[in-house]
């Protein structure tokens, strides 16, 4: 298999079922217990240590290129990130037990780091941005769905669902456009996707008290992808070159 065939392939069946234990662990820690996360941790990590502990041979050489690449990203982000979170904790004279979510935050930026870098590696910018671009949209579909169903057949309120229902396409919509939009126009994609980021940067701009811990966790789940994404595609050839 060439290495063009490579980057087009889907994941095996070790990264389905790593990629399934993820989105378990991160429903039950949304919707049933925090203590739950360590499901997804699993579906994160435990498919690298059984690579390397010999037990699993599932990649071949390109492929370990690219994850070995990605953990060195990893810690070289996530190493700063904890640096960061430490100096400001220390600066505001607050210490790691005063919220976990800190602690939530570094596992976010080594987990999303490495995702990121070694889907990058393996797809390349255009097929990895249009790929999260799905995800990211099917996830905002599913909670708008269960938001509009919610308003009509519990609260019996249909004016809620409609509104509920457009709004939700505004939001849905533009996630599967640029995704279509990645793999032809890649430059003009990217410059898109920083301004969806930085549009969520304010528009979920905490007001109030609120912690900075919490604030960060969200805004990393949010926009991190969408910014990575947009800043590999606008690396890409120009517009009218082949993918």
């Amino acid at each position: 298999m060439t290495e063009n065939e490579k980057r087009g392939s889907l994941p095996g069946l070790t990264g389905l079922i790593a990629g399934a234990f993820v989105i378990l662990g991160v429903f039950l820690w949304m919707f049933v217990s925090k203590g739950l996360l360590f499901v997804a941790g699993l579906g994160a990590f435990g498919p690298g240590i059984l690579r390397e502990l010999g037990w699993l041979g599932d990649q071949d050489e390109f492929q370990r290129q690219a994850a070995h690449r990605a953990g060195y990203h990893a810690f070289l982000v996530g190493g700063l990130a904890t640096v960061l979170a430490y100096s400001a904790l220390e600066w505001w004279e607050e210490t790691l037990p005063v919220s976990s979510e800190w602690v939530l935050l570094i596992l976010i930026v080594l987990w999303l780091t490495c995702l990121f870098s070694a889907l990058l590696g393996y797809w390349g910018a255009r097929k990895t941005a249009a790929r999260v671009l799905l995800v990211f949209g099917s996830f905002w579909a599913l909670f708008v769905l269960a938001n509009v169903v919610t308003e009509a057949t519990t609260n019996r309120d249909f004016g809620a669902a409609a509104i509920g229902a457009l709004m939700g396409t505004l939001i849905v919509g533009p996630f599967f456009i640029l995704a279509w939009a990645a793999g032809r126009w890649p430059r003009t994609a990217g410059f898109l996707l920083l301004a969806v980021s930085v549009f969520f940067l304010f528009f979920f701009a905490p007001h109030g008290a609120f912690q900075w811990s919490t604030v960060l966790v969200r805004d990393s789940l949010l926009m991190v992808p969408l910014a990575a994404s947009g800043l590999a595609l606008l690396r890409e050839a120009p517009e009218d070159a082949p993918a």
